[in-house]
């Protein structure tokens, strides 16, 4: 597998909900090329195993590859059934749910799709709601998401709904609301030459049993609100509570100079679906390195951003320009992290500290001065990189 949250072909777990794991092996039967195989072994007395059921994804399409492998429990808190995202030699999707049962192993759902996710949507007691983008030549063009749960007749498609005007989807996202209540932010793809980006906030109603597009108050077009032009800013859990923000592009977050304006952005990322506006962050988004600085909101509209005398990176400033608070700065690896300070001297607040690495690079920040807020351990737990 490419992906996903098991990456060897060999499995382990209970998949007909009987206490005892099985074990499942994704296989070919020939090493260049052919189908991929799913075979299910059962424990023997003799600490063994043997064959008991095989099977290939079936359809026109050979599926040459595995995108992704997940095992969760869709059909009952005691079994797993394993999904398999397939892609064939010509560059199509499909999502496979196997489910094993003393009548064998069957395929129960086999859909193309371009993103899934596995989420708590409509309640139920120890299993997941599986959700998939389907392609955009699918349901009469644009972007449509399936949902796939248990119903009466067991687990299968239950709703196709439209998101919008999009040209297909970029990444799922689930989140927590306020009810404890799990949501879905999709990324879509918008625009003429659909390279930018939009969100859409899906919620689950559980007295129609449908998702439905979710509105937030005071928002008259959540799409144009979120529309960016950045392929890396896709909404993410930022600060790690469990809810989803969205980046939001704004062009009041302060001032940045000429040369740099092309390359830093002010961002806004902005929980939606809460019911206030505590979710959001402010900070600067590096286009040309993908990753995101998160600054004090005492600063939204008072700062200055611009190069640093070198041009490994840039500086956050005073709004006139004359005070520098911090400075970050993209080097290599092998150079010293102590440099002097704005004024030649050496001070505790003009060393530099790693961030991250970036590449082959590394990303560094000093505080040159102190600004509450914004330390150099705020900007170690305020940084994110997207790459």
């Amino acid at each position: 597998p490419a992906s996903g949250d098991f990456l060897s072909p060999l499995l382990f777990g209970d998949w007909d909900g009987d206490g005892q794991d099985e074990a499942a092996v994704l296989y070919t039967l020939d090493a260049s090329a052919g189908n991929v195989y799913l075979a299910i072994l059962e424990p023997t007395e003799e600490n063994g195993w043997r064959v008991t059921q095989t099977r290939e994804p079936g359809g026109d399409a050979v599926a040459e590859k595995i995108r992704e492998l997940v095992l969760d429990h869709l059909r009952d808190e005691n079994s797993l059934q394993i999904l398999v995202g397939y892609a064939s030699a010509q560059g199509d999707r499909y999502m496979v749910v196997y489910l094993y049962t003393e009548d064998g192993l069957q395929i129960i759902i086999k859909q193309a799709y371009t993103e899934m996710i596995l989420a708590n949507l409509t309640g139920g007691e120890g299993t997941q709601d599986l959700v998939l983008a389907l392609p955009a030549e699918q349901e009469g063009g644009g972007l449509n998401l399936q949902l796939l749960t248990n119903t009466e007749d067991g687990f299968r498609s239950a709703q196709t709904l439209a998101i919008g005007d999009y040209s297909g989807c970029a990444a799922l996202h689930a989140g927590i609301g306020a009810d404890d209540g799990n949501y879905l932010v999709v990324d879509g793809w918008t625009g003429a030459s659909g390279t930018s980006l939009a969100s859409s906030i899906v919620v689950y109603d559980p007295e129609t049993r449908f998702l439905q597009t979710y509105r937030p108050a005071g928002v008259a077009n959540l799409t144009k609100a979120t529309l960016r032009y950045d392929a890396a800013l896709v909404s993410t859990d930022l600060d790690g509570n469990g809810t989803i923000e969205i980046p939001t592009m704004i062009d009041d977050g302060g001032k940045i100079s000429t040369g740099m304006d092309k390359r830093l952005r002010f961002i806004l990322w902005r929980d939606f679906a809460a019911e206030d506006e505590t979710g959001s962050h402010f900070g600067v988004y590096d286009s040309e390195y993908s990753f995101f600085l998160a600054l004090p909101e005492s600063m939204h509209g008072s700062v200055l951003l611009r190069t640093n005398r070198d041009g490994s990176g840039w500086m956050v400033c005073n709004r006139e320009g004359t005070t520098v608070y911090c400075e970050l700065r993209l080097t290599d690896p092998a150079k010293e992290t102590q440099t002097p300070d704005i004024d030649g001297e050496q001070t505790e607040a003009g060393k530099y500290r790693r961030i991250a690495n970036i590449g082959s690079q590394q990303l560094q920040a000093r505080v040159v001065t102190p600004y509450y807020g914004l330390s150099i351990d705020d900007i170690i737990h305020g940084t994110t990189v997207f790459r």
